[in-house]
């Protein structure tokens, strides 16, 4: 019988790109036999709200995952085998709301909810070398503080060595181009789903 488990992906996203990434992680962790992926919105807690309406597209987008995804929470998270989660690069740094989501889980952190429970981290940016690596390894400290085990991506998988965009041995990122309006590719994809299928797979072998 295949070991049930349940990976939390929390994600925080602008306009829809790592929202993209996000449902391509789950589809990876519904690859292995027993895992349920829940997709979570960290929500926007940091964005003065005359800040987001005066940017229709980012109202309009920040309305409808406020309507169709649950809001991340510690206590769910902690409930879960695993985790990935996922925000777009600001300045080399993950996105505020996501630091904010982190910086709620001190109960996860003296509890130990989250100690040997694998993860891993994804992002995108606007600009072709605007930080995909250093912002998935930004994310990483909190997950290390929390006691979890880091789950990267191996050379093993093709697509880190032939990808042209988004993808690295520390997690898959997406190049949404300055527009923000360039569709997740399926190398990207690719990444994202192995992620999400790693995660899974030693979140099961660690259950076990």
């Amino acid at each position: 019988m295949a070991m049930s488990v349940t990976i939390y992906v929390a994600f925080y996203s602008r306009y829809g790109s790592i929202e993209q990434m996000a449902k391509y992680v789950a589809e990876g962790v519904r690859e292995v036999e027993g895992a349920e992926p829940l997709l979570r919105y960290t929500g926007d807690p940091c964005t003065p709200e005359d800040v987001r309406l005066a940017n229709e597209r980012w109202a309009r987008t920040h309305e409808r995952l406020m309507a169709e995804y649950p809001l991340a929470t510690g206590q769910e998270l902690g409930e879960c085998d695993g985790a990935c989660f996922g925000s777009p690069t600001r300045f080399g740094n993950a996105a505020a709301p996501m630091r904010s989501f982190f910086d709620s889980l001190a109960g996860l952190w003296t509890g130990g909810q989250l100690i040997g429970k694998p993860g891993g981290t994804f992002t995108g940016t606007a600009t072709l070398h605007g930080g995909q690596e250093v912002t998935s390894l930004t994310m990483w400290p909190p997950m290390i503080h929390l006691g979890m085990v880091i789950v990267g991506i191996p050379y093993s998988v093709p697509e880190i060595s032939s990808t042209r965009t988004g993808g690295s041995p520390y997690g898959p990122s997406h190049f949404a181009t300055p527009s923000e309006d360039r569709p997740v590719d399926e190398t990207e994809a690719a990444v994202a789903r192995v992620l999400g299928r790693r995660v899974a797979e030693i979140a099961a072998k660690l259950k076990s």
